[in-house]
């Protein structure tokens, strides 16, 4: 395990997995659902016991939805119940359930399709699974488990719920505590209109009061069947992917058809999986483990090596490449009505997919523009950023004067700052780079914008964007270092492009600006120099980052940043990125992840 003190999260004490929405059916290929897929849930199941026995964990915790068939079915709750214990009965470590809506019943909801949970519903779960609300304790962690459905039902077991868990949190007091419940408070905003996936008013403002009044670490919930994080007050909250299938409405935050045979994006297998959290002396991280709806037959056995995880970016000590946000990363979509679970409204939702790759990669530093301030969503995400663990430099062309006071007040979000100049700007731009970085106290890299005559002609026009020095700029970076101290320029942009030979260019960069006690900030570019042919070679594309990581740590001065974390399949400079415009992982973002764990 990272030795991660120096990022402060002090001694690693354990780690536990999470598991939603198994939905696991009465026998092995047969579902009561109209959708192919879900027949496929007890195998997929089977498959997440076998790699959790593989990996170094302590106990699970379910979030609910075990289950496929709801209580009414009789029979069938009863049978699925038996099939659920016959596979769980694998696991090598202990397992705490909770109730999810196809357990116990839905949360009250009007104009929904389900039934609210009921006296009867909760008798069925306590006859097959036990309580359906309780607390456990782990290595100084009180996890509180929930049964969601209770909240708003007006029953006497929510009364009874509430004053337990209120009790509960409050013997806690001064004691981590991390909250475990199946429905979400909410997706996207806290004060989301209600809608099936969230928690109606009253019960949701109860729920986010209870965080801030007991400091709660964090909340795991599922439901939804996809991936969002968000932080209320000093707890962060996740919503987990389920192991079974996604819930295909959401797809509507792609920009992107559903993969083909996907059963338009309800079998979008790279997003099924669950979480291993690391807890540590001072907080705690969680990854994702894509099981890409992997699936195994009794008595099977899993092939090959469990999937290596990269250190999450708080842990990562040693990060070895970062990633431009080229892409809106914290986009909002609008899911609409669609006949199913909701009709009569859209939900609000934010994809969160970018950042989960992030993630996944162990990236710690990105690059975002300034628009990204501009944005109130967006700037409203950058603490989160922070809190994450990442390094975020901010870029721009030129020194935008009429932005400085927003840009000083994101200040201690940002690492430093990337601005592009025409190089006959540059003397001149002395005392705006000085004000500039008066103002925010940012540090500076200065790129320098190439000119026609700078890029040599080959027959071709090419009417695009061209900056960052290279090795022969010497005498440009000699200039660089001669600007007043108080422009806070510590460092240059290089521009590192397709068909430049890695190794060498990154070895030059670090030697050209050591003479000059600079630093160098590297753009490798996956996109093609040429904006009409597409870049498509993922061996290609892997092969040159891969080779950039390798050498990153003999580097004294320079950083890596890859430009491409989503694919460009649009537009001018069409190529391959990290993952695709479903969000699902490309080969690169296998080799980031690998390279990355291998520093563990």
């Amino acid at each position: 395990m990272v030795n991660a003190d120096r990022v402060g999260l002090g001694r690693f004490a354990y780690s536990f997995a999470v598991i939603s929405d198994t939905h696991v059916n009465p026998d092995e290929d047969t579902c009561n659902s109209p959708f192919p897929v879900n027949a496929r849930a007890n195998r997929r199941f089977r498959y997440v016991v076998a790699d959790i026995n593989r990996r170094d964990v302590e106990f699970v915790v379910h979030l609910g939805d075990l289950l496929h068939p709801v209580p009414e079915t009789g029979a069938l709750y009863a049978q699925a119940a038996d099939a659920y214990r016959a596979i769980v009965s694998d696991l090598k470590v202990p397992i705490h359930v909770l109730p999810g809506n196809h357990d116990i019943g839905d949360t009250p909801i009007c104009g929904g399709p389900a039934s609210p949970t009921t006296p009867e519903m909760i008798e069925a779960w306590k006859g097959e699974f036990g309580a359906h609300f309780h607390s456990f304790e782990w290595g100084g962690v009180r996890f509180v488990l929930l049964n969601a459905q209770l909240i708003n039902s007006g029953l006497q077991a929510e009364a009874d719920q509430k004053h337990w868990v209120e009790t509960e949190l409050a013997a806690a007091h001064g004691q981590r505590v991390m909250l475990m419940l199946h429905h979400p408070a909410y997706l996207c905003y806290p004060d989301e209109p209600d809608h099936y996936d969230n928690t109606d008013q009253p019960g949701r403002g109860w729920l986010l009061a209870l965080l801030e009044e007991y400091g709660v670490e964090a909340m795991f919930s599922g439901h939804a069947h996809n991936f969002w994080y968000d932080r209320y007050a000093e707890t962060d909250f996740y919503l987990a992917p389920a192991t079974s299938f996604v819930r295909q409405d959401y797809s509507e935050m792609l920009r992107a058809i559903p993969p083909e045979d996907s059963e338009f994006g309800r079998n979008d297998a790279a997003k099924l999986g669950y979480f291993v959290v690391n807890v540590y002396e001072n907080g705690h991280v969680t990854k994702f483990v894509r099981t890409n709806g992997a699936e195994l037959a009794p008595d099977e056995k899993p092939a090959g090596d469990p999937l290596q995880l990269a250190p999450e970016p708080r842990e990562n000590v040693l990060p070895l490449i970062g990633f431009d946000l080229r892409k809106n990363w914290a986009e909002i979509s609008e899911v609409p009505p669609s006949g199913g679970l909701d009709e009569f409204d859209r939900k609000p939702v934010r994809n969160d997919y970018h950042l989960l790759a992030l993630q996944e990669m162990g990236v710690r530093d990105i690059r975002i523009p300034i628009h990204d301030l501009l944005d109130s969503s967006r700037r409203a995400r950058l603490d989160i950023l922070k809190h994450l663990g990442f390094r975020i430099t901010l870029l721009g062309f030129g020194v935008p004067e009429k932005h400085l006071d927003l840009i000083a007040s994101q200040s201690a979000n940002l690492t430093d700052w990337e601005i592009t100049l025409n190089w006959g700007d540059v003397a001149k731009s002395a005392g705006t780079l000085a004000k500039a970085h008066a103002k925010t106290g940012l540090p500076i890299y200065i790129s320098r914008m190439r000119t026609k005559g700078d890029i040599r002609s080959e027959g071709t026009y090419f009417h695009v964007i061209n900056h960052g020095f290279n090795t022969d700029d010497a005498d440009q970076l000699a200039i660089l270092a001669g600007l007043p101290k108080s422009c806070g320029v510590i460092g240059a942009v290089f521009r590192l492009g397709n068909a430049d030979p890695v190794y060498p260019s990154l070895e030059g960069a670090d030697g050209a600006v050591a003479i000059h006690g600079l630093k160098a900030s590297v753009h490798l570019r996956v996109a093609g120099d040429n904006p009409a042919v597409p870049h498509l070679d993922d061996d290609a594309t892997v092969a040159r980052v891969v080779e950039a990581m390798d050498i990153r740590p003999k580097l004294q001065n320079t950083r890596v940043f890859c430009d491409t974390l989503v694919d460009v399949d649009r537009g001018y400079f069409v190529r391959n990125g990290a993952i695709d415009r479903c969000n699902n992982p490309r080969p690169l973002l296998e080799a980031v992840r690998a390279r990355h764990a291998r520093n563990v």
